[in-house]
C-alpha cells in the first residue's frame, strides 16, 4: 500500500505537492485550482493497492480540474484506463468531444492515451481502478465511445458492477492471494459489460457478472431485511431478472434464496435479543420481517438449538 497526504506539508505547499502526487499515482496531469480558490489549505489524500496487474486507490481532494493533454501524454505514454467510481461531489468530463457528468453511485472511464478534461466540481472521493488499456480495449463494442459515457447504480447492471467495484476498494488489502487474479479479471470483465462489450465478451464473460449479481443480491437482502414483503419476486423485479433465474442463481452456491433470507434475518434477531433485554420476542422477530411467530420460534430453535426465550437468559448468564 502506498499513501500519499498533503496535510503532512504547510499550507502553502500542499497545492504543489498535490502535482507531483497526481503523476506518479496515475499518470502525468496537470491539476488547476479554481480562480477563486488559488491560495489556501489543498488537504488531499490518495491511498493506493495493487490488485494484480490492475491498481486501486482511493482519493478524497478539493474542488479543481484535472487536465490531460497532448503535452501531458508525450510526457508519460502510459497506455491505461481509469475507471472512476464517484463516492460523493460531481466530476464533469470532457474527452473525445463528449460532455457528462458524473455523480455520487456512478463512474465513467478515461483513456490516457487520449486528452481529457476532470472537472471536480465539489469537494470530492473516489474510487479509481487503473487498468492496462490491453485488457479492456478489445472487450468493448465500441471502444472510441465508451470513455466519458456514465454508468449509473440506478440501472440493475451498473448497480450490480457498482457494489462489486466498491467490495473490492473496500477489501482489497485483505484479499487472499489465490483470489487476486481472478478477481482483477472481474474488474474488467464487468467494466466491459456495463459499457458495451462485444458479443463474443457478453457470452464468455457470464460467469463474472453472475458472482456478481449474486453478491449485489446478498447486499439487497441484507438491506432490506426488516421489509416483510422481501421475496424472490421482488428481488428479482428490483434486478430486472426471472425468479427462475434467481433461483438458479443461489443454487448453484449451494444455498436456496430462502434459506439466505431465513439465516440472515434470524442471525440479526439473535444479535437484538443478546444486546437488548427490554425488547419484546415478537417485536425483534417482527422488526426482521417475520410475521408469523410460531414460524419464528421454529426456525429459532432449529438454527440455535434454543427457543428465543432460552437463547436470550443463556446469553445473559455467559
Amino acid at each position: 500500500m502506498k499513501v500519499w497526504n498533503t496535510e503532512e506539508l504547510p499550507d502553502h505547499e500542499q497545492f504543489v505537492y498535490w502535482r507531483e502526487v497526481l503523476c506518479e499515482a496515475f499518470v502525468t496531469l496537470r491539476p488547476e485550482r479554481p480562480r477563486d480558490h488559488n491560495r489556501g489549505r489543498f488537504p488531499s489524500r490518495v491511498t493506493a493497492h495493487p490488485l494484480s496487474t490492475i491498481n486501486v486507490t482511493t482519493v478524497q481532494s478539493k474542488a479543481h480540474h484535472v487536465i490531460r493533454d497532448e503535452a501531458e501524454i508525450r510526457r508519460s505514454p502510459q497506455e491505461v484506463y481509469f475507471l472512476n467510481l464517484q463516492l460523493s461531489g460531481r466530476c464533469r468530463y470532457e474527452t473525445e468531444g463528449r460532455e457528462t457528468i458524473v455523480g455520487p453511485n456512478q463512474f465513467a472511464i478515461v483513456d490516457s492515451t487520449r486528452p481529457y478534461f476532470l472537472d471536480f466540481m465539489d469537494d470530492w472521493n473516489v474510487f479509481s481502478f487503473r487498468i492496462p488499456r490491453h485488457m479492456l480495449r478489445p472487450l468493448l463494442q465500441t471502444p472510441d465511445c465508451s470513455t466519458g459515457i456514465c454508468v449509473s447504480g440506478d440501472q440493475a447492471l451498473g448497480e450490480i458492477t457498482i457494489g462489486f467495484l466498491k467490495s473490492i476498494a473496500m477489501r482489497v488489502a485483505e484479499l487472499p492471494s489465490g483470489a487476486i487474479e481472478p478477481l482483477a479479471a472481474d474488474v474488467v470483465n464487468l467494466a466491459a459489460l456495463s459499457l458495451g462489450a462485444t458479443e463474443a465478451t457478453r457470452i464468455g464473460q457470464r460467469q463474472s457478472a453472475q458472482r456478481a449479481l449474486y453478491a449485489a443480491i446478498v447486499k439487497f437482502v441484507e438491506t432490506n431485511l426488516a421489509d416483510a414483503g422481501l421475496s424472490a419476486s421482488s428481488v428479482a423485479a428490483h434486478f430486472g431478472i426471472s425468479v427462475r433465474y434467481l433461483h438458479r442463481i443461489f443454487e448453484e452456491k449451494g444455498r436456496s434464496f430462502g434459506q439466505v433470507v431465513l439465516e440472515r434475518r434470524l442471525l440479526r434477531c439473535a444479535g437484538d435479543l443478546d444486546i437488548s433485554a427490554q425488547s419484546r420476542i415478537s417485536d425483534v422477530a417482527f422488526r426482521w420481517g417475520f410475521n408469523d411467530i410460531s414460524h419464528f420460534n421454529r426456525s429459532f430453535r432449529q438454527r440455535f438449538g434454543a427457543s428465543p426465550r432460552a437463547y436470550r437468559l443463556r446469553q445473559r448468564q455467559e
